[in-house]
C-alpha cells in the first residue's frame, strides 16, 4: 500500500467499523438500561457512517443511503468492496448457523443490519431496540471481519509484496509449485 492518504481512510474506516461493531454487541449483549440503548456521541456517529458507508459498499442493497456519497467515501467503498465480499465469504458457517442458506436470506440480513445501523445511529428514530440479538451479534461480527481485514490490508501483512516474485514467496512460505521453474 503506498498511497498513505488512502491508507489512513482505511485505518480510520477500520477503527470506525471496529467502534460500530462494539457498539451492536453492547446492544446485543442487553448491556442497557431500561430496554433502551444508551450510546455516546461517538458510537451514534460510527454506526451511522457505517450504515451508510455499507450501503455505498454493498451493490445489492435495496435501500437509499440517508447522505449523499461523497468522492472519498466513493473512493472508500470502491478500496473495501473485495474485502466485504471476503468477509461474506469467510463467515459462511455463522451465517448459514444463523439459518442464511440463501441469497434473499442473506440480502435480508443485510438489510436488517444497514437499516438497524441507520436507525440506531439517529437519536431521533432510535425508539426501539431490534430485537434479533443473534441477527445483531452476527451484523457486529461482520463488521468486526471488515476492521480486521483492512487493518490486514494497510499493513500489506501475509500478502505478496510488489517486489516479490512468486518463486519469492513460495520459499518464504514453505511451499512447493506444482510445476517446478
Amino acid at each position: 500500500m503506498e498511497d498513505l492518504g488512502l491508507v489512513a481512510e482505511l485505518l480510520k474506516t477500520s477503527s470506525t467499523l471496529t467502534l460500530a461493531a462494539a457498539s451492536l454487541e453492547k446492544l446485543a449483549n442487553g448491556k442497557s438500561a431500561n430496554g433502551k440503548e444508551e450510546f455516546n456521541s461517538s458510537e451514534r456517529d460510527a454506526l451511522k457512517w457505517s450504515g451508510n458507508f455499507l450501503l455505498a459498499v454493498d451493490w445489492s442493497a435495496d435501500q437509499p443511503s440517508t447522505q449523499e456519497i461523497s468522492g472519498g467515501l466513493a473512493l472508500q467503498a470502491t478500496s473495501v468492496r473485495p474485502t466485504f465480499y471476503s468477509c461474506l465469504f469467510r463467515m459462511a458457517p455463522q451465517i448459514r448457523a444463523e439459518g442464511i442458506k440463501e441469497e434473499k436470506d442473506l440480502l435480508s440480513f443485510l438489510s436488517f443490519l444497514y437499516k438497524n445501523l441507520l436507525i440506531l445511529g439517529d437519536p431521533k428514530k432510535a425508539k426501539r431496540v431490534p430485537s434479533d440479538q443473534s441477527r445483531l451479534k452476527l451484523g457486529a461480527l461482520l463488521l468486526h471481519e471488515m476492521a480486521e481485514s483492512l487493518l490486514i490490508q494497510i499493513n500489506n501483512n501475509g500478502l505478496p509484496r510488489p517486489t516479490t516474485t512468486l518463486k519469492d514467496e513460495w520459499k518464504a512460505n514453505e511451499l512447493t509449485p506444482a510445476l517446478a521453474f
